[in-house]
């Protein structure tokens, strides 16, 4: 009965994602990796003893352990992704900002 909650958990995910997409409020490129991170939850949820294979295969004695450490890699991974992503947006902002300052002194400044 558990595996059943899961996988609504796992659907109810998917189509969240697909749906702020489709809103435009999540961009397709950030989306990937949360459709891939839900397909996954899924294929777990439909196989739960698949992480004790790859668990086995890493050498790992307990298996929920190497889970969590999957879920850390992958969030430390995103977080990374944004902070690059807000890096890139700040010098951006600082480049416009000193554009249109020089702009409104070649404008305005002369009147003054």
């Amino acid at each position: 009965m558990k595996t059943i909650y899961f996988i609504i958990i796992a659907l109810l995910s998917i189509i969240y994602i697909i749906s702020e997409v489709r809103k435009k409020k999540f961009s397709i490129k950030e989306s990937f990796w949360w459709t891939i991170a839900a397909i996954v939850m899924l294929f777990l949820a439909i196989f739960p003893y698949s992480i004790n294979k790859v668990a086995e295969f890493f050498g790992v004695y307990y298996p929920p352990s190497l889970f969590f450490v999957f879920c850390i890699i992958f969030l430390v991974f995103i977080n990374f992704r944004n902070s690059k992503r807000i890096s890139e947006q700040q010098e951006k902002i600082t480049e416009l900002a000193q554009r249109v300052a020089l702009l409104e002194e070649k404008c305005y400044g002369e009147k003054k």
